[in-house]
């Protein structure tokens, strides 16, 4: 059995050499093993997969053939052009396609230099790992031939590719006209590639990802696709290199994904592209349901009838089908809607309990029909397809799963590219709503899905192509942006009937109730439950689905989107014509903490700003103001009752959700009347998307009254960072540590230091990945800013270059710099000189922190010279770890004995013995104002350690660590 999506993926990417083992020789044994057909088949089998792994080291591999006489010298030409000009899969193509042509020798030379690879490629790891547990005999499924296919057989085959053809070949894509309810598109016109991945990220994420899971889709395919990350084509779903087992006749694949990321599109896609012969010859049949459909089927069935119940021209000929499962491939659409239970952890869930659905003629539930196809107990040898969403993609985890996938959808110009085709014959319209999606963080971090551009393409094409919309009053939160989705719809609807509001109210009821019970689906029982009628003005708001195609009575209504039916129940709580008490609703429903009303409360706040709420009161007449106002003073008492209370996690989380709303708001009085009386704001360890940044951003800018803020452990990065900018220079305390900043943040945090007005006093940037690339950017802020006291670099790596150009502005006469934090920087002796130049320089730092470097005897002799001087002001040393032994105790003493500013010496962890115990009594004594100096972890015999411990004697409140 397959193990579930994280299981399968660790098993595979932390293989034996990361616990120490060396794989090199396994690898190259059973490469030798393999004669010279097998390792032909076997490149050959894995080849689009190395065609992905080698991208990186692409030209190396080259430059190595070519040494060893393989390649040419104009070969070797062509594959590091190509890779100078950033072609580098073509570049990868081009070196396979030149090995494959000269050869076993090349080939088998090229396999020697990707085992010397493996460590620092992980996706050839990951390739040589599966191959040498698989087999040479791994590709041999690729080898059998299933398209054949009985004459009596070929005119029903090709009945049913027409019918599919039919079926798929057209994409219907809903609008807000009148006229135009339903655009339909040729498939092959509209269909985007999305970007799939062989693996599935955490699948216990929650699935509610409007504003939260856009960014880190984008982030983690940045960081991982030229890694470990292998992208897939819907084509190698079945029968590839792929899969997570030794191949066998038959397999399943599961492909995971949000809400309206593509998933139903890319299996009418597959459809489509088998029934016109383009993919997977080797099915004789293609079976497709949407569990939907499923959830129509009340009764015990069997799989003939099933077949029948949805393909009723097969008639009698299925029999033969049975024959040859091989030969046939199921599609199961969308197991998050499906109503029965198909855990496959379940213990009555096991093959013993199964028997009963292991014959296609045995009658059953669905359930259980889709169970034993997917674990192979049914018509085994036959291909099933899953997709799902992430919460309920766990119910797999145990589940005979060859291939695990996931739909990361749009990424970067791929975004830009669908409003290209979203405003196909308008190519200035499509610039100008992108530029302004890519200008909003919040509305940009949405168009990682295909259905959020959609609904971006609705609200915000108006704005720029109607002359009467200024500009200026294009939505900036999501609140606007769906107010004026909604204000489209009754622009266009509104003549239809006699009271939208009325209707609205209605359905929002209507909406909030499926919110209330994550129900998605409703039924004509729901309509007439809230007196509601289908008509052309409802048909703008609900998408009407046939629950099986042969049957129209059949109907089922849903919202377009989940977040559009959470808009609507907010906005319902807007309309009715007597008042209630919505603080205790929005209470009751803020209480819930599985997530469910957490966009439908950032709704409702955002409609109490006029902004959100004057679009549409042109057609539904003015909002309540008691309602509004029981708006307000819910968000005020969250937000009073939130801004003291952030010790834990939840605490600071519930915290930054109160942002949220504020940020909806708007309401910049309302934010001075809550945050405004808060000088220190702390999300310590808590992590932020850009998103959170770019509310907290918004929330400082509109109180500005924040004087410290701790951002230290929340894993902002760059694109965070970016959001924060605006508002950084009003800081006086900005804790940024273990951010993962790199030199590209600490670049983009420089302008705001050489601001005039820039107010920060303390800047910790400690554990940031920091080299010296960003040093020369942060020596010119510094020269620049007059406000900056203290700053931490420690746990970075600017190395000895790094500190050399700081100095230029550490020296700077106009320095205010009094701490400074240089701990573990790789810093070594060859530093000392300039640090040296800092201290008899800037008399002004009291506090220096060099511990945990390289500085040595040499170094601190060095810095000796400039400690001993009168004007050194020096308070508190830390020079701990720095490999001193008594000769560096002896200089130091030296210098630091006629210090009576120096308050506290750190110099523990390195190698001083006893020799050095009358220099450090000495020091001790003659310092008096000295109350601490930590010597713990060095080499004194326990009679040294008696004798300096004994000093604390000397005077009150010293305290000497041994």
């Amino acid at each position: 059995m397959a193990e579930g999506p994280n299981w399968r993926e660790n098993s595979i990417s932390s293989g034996a050499m990361r616990m120490g083992t060396d794989l090199s020789s396994t690898y190259t044994e059973f490469l030798t093993k393999c004669n010279n057909y097998e390792l032909f088949k076997l490149t050959k089998f894995y080849r689009d997969r190395l065609e992905q792994a080698i991208e990186e080291v692409v030209d190396g591999v080259s430059l190595l053939l070519t040494y060893e006489r393989h390649f040419s010298g104009q070969e070797h030409g062509e594959i590091t052009k190509l890779t100078e000009k950033g072609n580098r899969r073509d570049s990868s193509k081009l070196l396979l396609n030149l090995v494959m042509e000269k050869g076993s020798l090349a080939l088998r030379a090229m396999w020697k230099h990707f085992v010397t690879m493996y460590r620092s490629v992980p996706k050839l790891d990951k390739i040589l790992k599966e191959m040498q547990e698989l087999g040479s005999d791994s590709y041999m499924s690729t080898e059998q031939d299933l398209s054949k296919i009985s004459n009596h057989l070929k005119d029903v085959q090709q009945k049913h590719k027409e019918t599919l053809r039919v079926q798929t070949e057209t994409l219907r894509v809903n609008t807000i006209l009148i006229k135009e309810k339903v655009k339909i598109f040729q498939l092959v016109d509209r269909y985007a590639e999305l970007t799939i991945i062989s693996t599935i990220r955490d699948w216990k994420l929650v699935e509610h990802e409007l504003l939260a899971r856009g960014r880190d889709h984008e982030e983690w395919r940045k960081k991982h696709l030229r890694g470990e990350l292998e992208k897939i084509r819907t084509d190698q779903l079945f029968q590839s290199s792929f899969s997570s087992k030794k191949s066998n006749p038959g397999s399943s694949a599961a492909v995971s994904g949000v809400p309206g990321i593509g998933k139903t599109t890319m299996v009418q896609k597959i459809v489509y592209d088998w029934a016109i012969g383009k993919i997977y010859p080797h099915f004789q049949f293609v079976f497709s349901f949407k569990f939907r459909d499923l959830n129509t089927v009340h009764c015990r069935i069997n799989l003939r009838n099933l077949i029948l119940f949805f393909y009723p021209y097969f008639g009698n000929i299925l029999g033969e089908l049975w024959n040859n499962p091989e030969g046939l491939l199921f599609i199961f659409d969308g197991l998050d809607e499906f109503k029965d239970s198909t855990n496959f952890a379940d213990n009555h869930k096991n093959p013993e309990h199964q028997s009963m659905c292991t014959d296609p003629e045995s009658w059953c539930e669905v359930s259980d029909i889709v169970y034993s196809l997917i674990q192979h107990k049914l018509l085994p040898g036959c291909s099933v397809l899953v997709t799902s969403r992430p919460t309920t993609f766990h119910l797999l985890e145990k589940a005979k799963i060859n291939v695990w996938a996931e739909i990361l959808g749009f990424v970067g110009d791929e975004r830009k590219e669908y409003f290209n085709m979203f405003f196909k014959d308008q190519r200035r319209v499509a610039e100008a709503v992108f530029k302004h999606v890519a200008e909003n963080e919040i509305l940009y971090t949405m168009c990682y899905n295909p259905s959020y551009c959609w609904i971006l393409g609705l609200s915000l094409g108006p704005f720029f192509t109607q002359r009467d919309r200024k500009q200026q009053q294009v939505p900036k939160t999501v609140t606007q942006l769906y107010s004026y989705y909604i204000y489209n719809i009754l622009e266009n609807h509104s003549r239809e009937i006699e009271n939208p509001r009325d209707v609205l109210l209605k359905l929002g009821e209507m909406a909030f109730t499926g919110v209330s019970e994550k129900k998605i689906l409703f039924r004509n029982g729901d309509l007439i439950k809230y007196n509601l009628h289908p008509s052309q003005f409802l048909s703008g708001f609900l998408m009407e689905l046939l629950e099986r195609d042969n049957s129209p009575q059949s109907v089922v209504y849903t919202f377009p989107h989940l977040t559009i039916q959470e808009f609507i129940a907010a906005l319902a709580q807007f309309l009715t014509l007597n008042p209630r008490d919505i603080r205790k609703l929005l209470r009751e429903t803020h209480r819930k903490e599985d997530g469910r009303f957490e966009i439908f409360l950032r709704f409702v706040v955002g409609l109490s700003s006029p902004q959100a709420a004057r679009p549409l009161e042109k057609f539904l007449n003015p909002f309540l103001y008691q309602t509004t106002r029981q708006v307000i003073d819910w968000v005020k008492e969250k937000v009073e009752g939130q801004i003291g209370n952030t010790a834990g996690e939840t605490g600071k989380r519930n915290l930054l959700n109160t942002f949220h709303y504020l940020f909806e708001s708007q309401n910049k009085t309302l934010a001075e009347s809550t945050v405004g009386s808060k000088e220190t704001l702390s999300f310590y360890e808590l992590r932020l998307t850009p998103i959170d940044c770019a509310v907290l951003s918004q929330t400082i800018g509109l109180c500005d009254t924040i004087k410290y803020l701790c951002l230290q452990k929340c894993y902002i990065q760059f694109e965070g960072l970016q959001q924060l900018e605006p508002i950084l220079h009003k800081c006086e305390g900005l804790r940024l540590g273990c951010n993962n900043l790199e030199d590209s943040g600490v670049k983009l945090l420089c302008p705001a230091l050489m601001k005039m007005d820039c107010k920060i006093r303390k800047l910790d940037l400690s554990d940031n990945a920091l080299t010296d690339s960003c040093a020369e950017h942060l020596a010119s802020a510094l020269i620049t800013n007059q406000s900056l006291t203290a700053l931490q670099l420690n746990n970075n790596n600017l190395g000895d270059s790094g500190v050399k150009k700081l100095t230029a502005a550490l020296t700077n006469p106009e320095c205010k710099i009094q701490r400074l934090s240089l701990c573990d920087n790789n810093l070594t002796d060859s530093c000392a000189e300039d640090l040296t130049s800092v201290l008899s320089t800037n008399w002004v730092v009291k506090n220096l922190d060099l511990g945990w470097n390289k500085l040595g005897d040499s170094g601190v002799k060095l810095l000796s010279e400039a400690l001993r001087k009168p004007d050194c002001k020096i308070w508190q040393l830390h020079l701990y770890e720095n490999g001193l032994t008594d000769s560096g105790a002896k200089d130091l003493a030296s210098a630091l004995g006629t210090k009576e500013s120096l308050t506290k010496v750190y110099l523990q962890a390195n190698s001083f013995t006893d020799q050095s115990v009358p220099a450090l009594r000495d020091l001790i004594l003659t310092c008096r104002n000295l109350d601490l100096i930590d010597l713990g972890s060095n080499q004194f015999s326990a009679d040294g350690k008696k004798k300096l411990k004994s000093l604390c004697e000397s005077r009150s409140r010293l305290k000497v660590m041994v």
